[in-house]
């Protein structure tokens, strides 16, 4: 006459430490501390922390900390079916070019992290801007900052009826099992806006965006994940999605202002690709690439490669890059992406975080420039 649901949760940290140390009894591979590996094993089972055990021994080596993480990312990705995505950044804030303002507020956030000081954490962080301007590299470089274990969202819609909300609810629960992970969701308003292709679905995507809005604004998880979303078009969102307490944090992100950033973005550029060049004058390669965002700067440094090569140098020079600038043809609406930018400036949360040239601009202004800006995008 009546069902009861019963959750039983992954184990926490006392048991997987007891259970590890009873392990070691039939597995003595001391390759690694026991509270260290009660630690990064957060997510797993039981079972599948034996597994590992016994795959060392059958391997004839010892638990380290890569043997463990590879496994757990193994063995996390086929639990979820494809659903997650585990996120490794090799690069960090080094590599960013410019950005200072978003920069500075992220590190604060690292730091507090790395503190425990939970309290001054966002629950979550909310990058806005136009196409281009470096969010998803950003974000992947603050998961490397913080020491957090990344994850990303892949695609768990099914075409099932009740499918995608288990699939959601799968990787929530593994999510929260694993504690002190970063949550990336790229294209935000793609996946979770409201309206689209979702109003015809029987209701899925409200109910996948109504659980996921209920487990991001859930406080015990406050300083142990944090979500990171990245969007150019913040308007498509539910406006409750983007509200304090799920994105306490909101970083506007634009094309470079300043020769100073253009210079520091080249720079960077040159060394994360690892460009041979001559370069001297950054002064004139900064007024060469004005108005451009830093990944099309990034496919001039590109192209600049080729060009050297079909004069039959090894190193790219000034000239490549004026070469390269005079035969790039930008791809862009540029109504549009001055519609994004305003929609930065008027989604962040301070201030200090906006370029001078949208830092006085007050509510109304704002209001009107946005209403604006998509009468002329309408009537085009």
């Amino acid at each position: 006459p009546q069902l009861s649901t019963i959750e039983v949760p992954m184990p926490d940290l006392d048991e997987r430490l007891a259970f590890i140390k009873h392990l070691r009894e039939e597995y003595p591979r001391p390759g690694i501390a026991a509270k260290r590996l009660a630690d990064i094993t957060a997510g797993l089972t039981l079972v599948q922390v034996e597994g590992i055990f016994r795959q060392v021994r059958q391997s004839g080596g010892k638990i380290t900390f890569d043997t463990v993480t590879a496994a757990k990312r193994r063995i996390i990705e086929q639990e979820c079916f494809g659903l997650l995505e585990f996120v490794q950044a090799e690069h960090d804030f080094k590599a960013v070019g410019g950005l200072h303002e978003v920069k500075g507020a992220l590190d604060r956030v690292a730091s507090n992290v790395k503190k425990g000081r939970s309290a001054r954490v966002p629950m979550g962080i909310l990058f806005v801007g136009p196409m281009g301007t470096g969010k998803t590299f950003v974000a992947e470089a603050f998961a490397n900052e913080c020491d957090l274990t990344c994850v990303k969202f892949k695609n768990f819609r099914d075409k099932w009826v009740g499918s995608t909300e288990g699939n959601l609810e799968r990787i929530l629960t593994v999510i929260k099992a694993m504690g002190y992970v970063l949550v990336m969701i790229d294209e935000g308003d793609r996946s979770l806006g409201a309206g689209g292709a979702g109003e015809n679905d029987g209701g899925t995507s409200s109910r996948v965006t109504a659980r996921l809005k209920e487990f991001m604004s859930d406080t015990s998880h406050r300083g142990s994940i944090i979500f990171i979303m990245m969007t150019n078009r913040p308007d498509k969102l539910d406006a409750d999605m983007k509200r304090a307490g799920r994105f306490d944090l909101k970083l506007p992100f634009f094309f470079p202002q300043t020769d100073e950033e253009r210079i520091a973005i080249c720079k960077a550029l040159l060394r994360k690709n690892k460009i041979p060049h001559t370069i001297k004058d950054y002064d004139g390669m900064a007024e060469t690439t004005a108005g451009m965002s830093g990944a099309e700067i990034e496919a001039i440094l590109l192209t600049s490669i080729g060009l050297a090569e079909e004069a039959g140098v090894k190193r790219i020079t000034e000239e490549h890059v004026r070469d390269a600038v005079a035969d790039y043809i930008p791809s862009r609406d540029t109504v549009m992406l001055d519609y994004m930018s305003i929609l930065a400036v008027f989604e962040c949360s301070s201030r200090r975080l906006l370029p001078d040239t949208y830092r006085d601009l007050d509510a109304d202004e704002l209001n009107r420039s946005i209403r604006e800006m998509r009468l002329k995008r309408w009537t085009r």
